[in-house]
């Protein structure tokens, strides 16, 4: 029978400098380094906190109404109902309907934690305290001889418009964004006058009518556009808006109509003027 303790012996043997695992320690520490940075990434920490916007709320709130403009009207809206205190379920009401004939992905609550993050819109108390943060402490009841705190109820949330908000309500000026688009857009203003006498009419016009009567003017032929082009633009200045399922004029589109009357009056003097035969509207 073969004796293997000399084997073991040698293969326990520091002195002989072979050591069975110790040919893989600079492997095993390559890839426990590879595996913590590869793999299980960086050791785990606390999610970072998010970015906060330390820019002015005017600046944000000027932000939120550019980068969000179909729902400038809501928005608007918004900030002008909570004057004063709103009760959220009140707010709710209000931008439904805001909202009952232009829907929106936007919940009403989702639109108004926008106007928060913004600085337009604030949470406040029934009585205009601003709303205290965190849970409210117990309280101290006692029942039958025995004492024991319970929990209290949070107080109901209402919304107010911050200054700031208020004063970008107060700052709006539709007609003057009307007068500036007429004025910008002086060559189409046979187009807008069409379109705001369409509108105007009972029951409002629908896109089809309005498409017919103005898609195929020669105005429109280069660079070509179409009548959504200027509806929009409309629109964005409160001049007409979309109701019962028809486009309707307003009491800025009405202003609009006499301006773009006045606007198109002169453009056909100063055609006369120049020997030129004023173009037939023809609509």
């Amino acid at each position: 029978m073969k004796d293997h303790s000399s084997f073991l012996d040698l293969a326990l043997d520091d002195s002989v400098g072979f050591d069975p695992l110790g040919a893989f320690d600079d492997e095993v520490e390559e890839d426990a380094g590879a595996v913590t940075e590869g793999y299980l990434g960086t050791p785990h920490t606390d999610e970072p906190a998010p970015k906060v916007d330390t820019r002015p709320a005017a600046e944000r709130i000027a932000d939120l109404f550019q980068s969000m403009a179909p729902r400038r009207k809501t928005l608007m809206g918004m900030l002008t109902f909570c004057a004063t205190p709103q009760t959220a379920d009140a707010l709710d009401a209000e931008v439904n309907r805001l909202q009952a004939d232009n829907f929106s992905v936007y919940t009403p609550a989702s639109l108004a934690n926008l106007l928060e993050r913004a600085g337009g819109l604030t949470r406040v108390t029934a009585d205009g305290e601003p709303y205290p943060e965190g849970d409210p402490e117990p309280v101290l009841v006692e029942v039958d001889g025995v004492s024991y705190y319970e929990a209290a109820e949070a107080p109901a949330v209402h919304w107010v418009a911050t200054a700031e908000g208020m004063a970008h309500a107060e700052a709006d000026a539709p007609l003057a964004r009307l007068t500036d688009l007429l004025n910008e857009d002086a060559r189409y203003a046979t187009i807008y006058e069409r379109i705001l006498n369409l509108t105007a009419q009972e029951g409002g016009a629908t896109i089809p009518t309005i498409n017919d009567a103005v898609d195929n003017d020669e105005l429109l032929k280069s660079p070509r556009l179409y009548a959504p082009h200027f509806v929009d633009k409309l629109e964005r200045c409160d001049a007409v808006e979309w109701r019962d399922k028809s486009w309707r004029i307003t009491a800025v589109g009405q202003e609009g109509q006499r301006l773009v009357a006045d606007l198109v009056a002169a453009q056909a003097a100063e055609a006369e003027a120049a020997g030129d035969a004023p173009a037939a509207d023809g609509q």
